[in-house]
């Protein structure tokens, strides 16, 4: 079992991701055609597993279990990772193992569900917009890029790439150890981004309030949620959902954009221009922010 952050409560037992993931599968299989007839994702993991076992071995050195786990998914398995998003099937790890592609969400999921089943400690980490993995027993800790064939990658370069606060992190918000209903929660977000990409909103709020019920702290289902209230003009709803986005990720300049863009609709001026400057002053090339900006001094 991955070394947890002290907040997280976890049960140990048998590995348990797996047959949730197995659950969502089978909830999602009308958005994915690689679905249709693919075996348990139970009973793959653990014939993948058995080839994996005679390198995993009972080496009880980080480096060397992480090696032998990287070269089976990236080398043996030939998993290529995929950028888009809204592809189910890069999100659900019966569809990765088919197509041999998937998102960091669909990659990570693979990989934690053969790690589980070999009792490697290896655990999901987000940033702000992506997952990577961390080898961590307590002693050793080994972060795992899943976009870079599981090169080891330092929580300095991400904090920087993703301009993350440090109020996020000493929160618990991003680069802290996921416990297994906290990963659930981003596979239920990403689903919720497939169906909102689809203008299935209903479908889109339902996937993000299970993420939200498996973990509060989820930054991007509140903003994804919000973004949905958008389009029906649910602009005080949407407020609150980029209020609660921005007290976990301050430096979210989408969620200040946006949240500005749903106080200009309801009147609210002085608010909106406080979340365009704030945005700008993060990211000060940001065009839509100083767009919109301009549009307030303009008048409608």
């Amino acid at each position: 079992m991955c070394a947890l952050h002290a907040l997280v409560s976890v049960a140990f037992g048998s590995p348990v991701l797996t047959p949730q993931l197995e659950q969502i599968e089978a909830e999602a299989t009308s958005l994915c055609p690689a679905l249709v007839s693919h075996r348990p994702l139970s009973q793959v993991i653990d014939e993948l597993s058995g080839q994996l076992h005679a390198a995993i071995g009972a080496s009880a050195d980080g480096d060397a279990r992480v090696r032998a786990l990287n070269d089976f998914v990236f080398k043996t398995l030939a998993i290529q990772p995929s950028r888009d998003l809204h592809d189910p099937c890069n999100l659900l790890p019966s569809a990765v193992l088919e197509r041999k592609q998937g998102y960091c969400v669909g990659i990570a999921a693979l990989y934690l569900a053969l790690a589980q089943e070999l009792d490697v400690p290896i655990c999901a980490v987000s940033t702000p917009s992506h997952v990577f993995l961390r080898y961590d027993d307590g002693t050793t800790r080994i972060n795992i890029e899943t976009f870079n064939r599981g090169a080891p990658v330092a929580d300095e370069q991400y904090i920087q790439e993703q301009r993350i606060a440090p109020l996020s992190i000493q929160k618990g918000v991003f680069l802290r150890n996921l416990s297994d209903d906290e990963f659930l929660a981003i596979v239920n977000g990403n689903l919720g981004v497939v169906y909102s990409h689809r203008q299935d909103y209903l479908a889109a709020a339902r996937e993000y309030e299970r993420a939200l019920q498996l973990n509060r702290h989820f930054p991007a289902a509140w903003y994804n949620w919000g973004n949905d209230l958008l389009v029906p003009g649910e602009y005080p709803k949407a407020i609150r959902m980029f209020t609660k986005a921005l007290k976990l990720h301050p430096n979210d300049v989408w969620a200040l954009n946006n949240r500005g863009m749903a106080y200009r609709k309801t009147g609210k001026d002085e608010k909106a221009t406080r979340d365009f400057e704030e945005a700008l002053r993060i990211e000060p090339g940001f065009e839509q922010a100083r767009t919109n900006l301009a549009g307030l001094s303009t008048g409608p």
